[in-house]
């Protein structure tokens, strides 16, 4: 049964992708344009998922995530890239309806991407559609309601209405500022590009933070290569592994700029390693206290470190999915030393080696067992605490939930949507209790001196609220 005083916050999520895309149905289908929309897994839709990796449910709809216990969510608005759905299968209407059996956004939706070549408006379109959902609807017999976050005192305000659900907003992608679209006829120009930097930034709720790269090349920077399972259907070739443009240079300062409106802050998933170590280097111009609160919204770490590949701390470990889009000791330490915060995605493909977090026909069957879901999120926290431990930083602040749910991931076994969120808690904490009773490697009073509780809460809730209370500082 779950926690009545239980409350989570999620740095990355999904809820208006699919209700976005059927915003362009009709008939029938238009009610799931509502973000309240909620479709819970099906037995069906769970053996797709098992057998295919196929996610056909909602994960993070406003009603899941209520009945879960959400306080605090970043919602992403992310105009899907041209490059998805002009792909192996052509650029009409068979390439669309193989591609909605993937990404279930809709299949009028997909040829709209095909055929439109303007990511900006599409952004804006977007951010409407999200700000139009009811504020107010009754789930399992309670009222509940959302709204987004323009200041401090209105998170405070809300923070203290169990019953609200407050809404911040992320972009995926800086390609919404009209980049990336070469290869589709859209010469990219500095000018527009820039004044689209300056009107988001004066939109009147401000994204906190954008995800600079994405999936295809944007112009802008290199990036990590994303697409394993589909990379024949896909072509994320051009740009993949490369760094910074000069126009890249020139987004990242007026992003990042306290001119034209809040700075917007710069997530580093799916940024190529030159890429990131680039931005580094870019912001910190040779000394580290310059560096701005950093992100990471929808990672994990790999276990490594830049030189040697190996780890040079004690729970050096086999069990991390070893890719570059996953984040190195360095990044952790850079993270944690800037203020910024280090979100986990609950995402099997990436989270651990695969095995590890595959699911089995017994998933599919009488109670969710989530221990493997557990064990896994538990490896990345402990990791992360040990590494900022051993470089003098508080361990268990800089960690939070980003879940990525919706965002065509394939869930963690057991925590198949944000409703099984209260469960997960649980078993962290039992994690971190035997951690911290056990022997174990952290030096720092501080970080050995904490109860489970306190971690759990931090990691679940309360890391990224102090988080979003920093960028209010700004």
């Amino acid at each position: 049964m779950k926690d009545p005083e239980f409350k989570y916050s999620d740095l990355h999520c999904h809820p208006n992708l699919k209700s976005y895309g059927h915003s362009f149905d009709s008939g029938k289908s238009s009610h799931r344009s509502d973000a309240w929309f909620g479709r819970p897994p099906t037995f069906f839709a769970k053996l797709l998922n098992v057998l295919l990796g196929l996610t056909r449910f909602n994960q993070s709809d406003l009603t899941t995530m209520a009945r879960g216990g959400a306080n605090l969510v970043f919602v992403s608005l992310y105009p899907f890239e041209k490059g998805f759905f002009i792909n192996a299968a052509g650029r009409g209407g068979f390439s669309a309806y193989l591609s909605n059996l993937i990404t279930g956004i809709g299949f009028n939706r997909i040829r709209d991407i095909q055929t439109h070549g303007d990511y900006f408006a599409d952004l804006e379109k977007e951010y409407s559609h999200f700000l139009e959902n009811k504020r107010q609807i009754q789930v399992g017999g309670d009222e509940k309601g959302w709204r987004p976050v323009e200041s401090e005192s209105d998170l405070m305000e809300g923070l203290a209405k169990a019953k609200e659900i407050l809404v911040c907003f992320s972009i995926e992608g800086a390609h919404v500022f009209n980049t990336g679209l070469g290869p589709f006829g859209r010469t990219t120009k500095e000018t527009e590009v820039l004044e689209n930097v300056r009107k988001v930034k004066n939109w009147k709720y401000p994204p906190v933070y954008i995800t600079f790269a994405h999936n295809f090349f944007n112009d802008l920077c290199g990036h990590a290569r994303s697409l394993e399972p589909i990379e024949k259907f896909v072509d994320q070739s051009q740009g993949l592994d490369t760094g910074f443009t000069p126009l890249g240079y020139r987004v990242l300062d007026e992003l990042l700029s306290n001119k034209n409106g809040r700075p917007i802050l710069v997530d580093l998933k799916h940024m190529s390693l030159r890429s990131r170590k680039e931005y580094f280097d870019h912001v910190t111009r040779g000394a580290k206290e310059n560096l701005p609160p950093t992100l990471v919204s929808h990672g994990a770490v790999n276990g490594m470190t830049w030189g040697e590949g190996k780890s040079k701390y004690p729970d050096r470990s086999e069990d991390f999915y070893r890719s570059d889009i996953n984040f190195y000791d360095e990044e952790i330490e850079l993270i944690g030393a800037s203020g910024g915060i280090f979100a986990v995605q609950f995402d099997a493909r990436r989270i651990a080696r695969f095995d590890l977090v595959k699911k089995n026909w017994g998933d599919l069957f009488g109670e969710d067992d989530m221990q493997r879901a557990v064990n896994a999120i538990w490896l990345q926290l402990k990791h992360i605490a040990i590494v900022l431990d051993q470089n003098r930083l508080f361990s268990w602040g800089t960690t939070c939930i980003g879940s990525d749910y919706d965002g065509t991931i394939d869930p963690l076994p057991g925590v198949w949507t944000a409703a099984q969120f209260p469960g997960l808690s649980a078993g962290i904490q039992r994690k971190a209790e035997e951690f911290l009773n056990g022997p174990n490697p952290m030096r720092q009073e501080r970080n050995k001196s904490i109860t489970s509780k306190e971690i759990a809460d931090r990691f679940f809730f309360q890391n990224t609220v102090e988080f979003l209370q920093r960028y209010h500082q700004l």
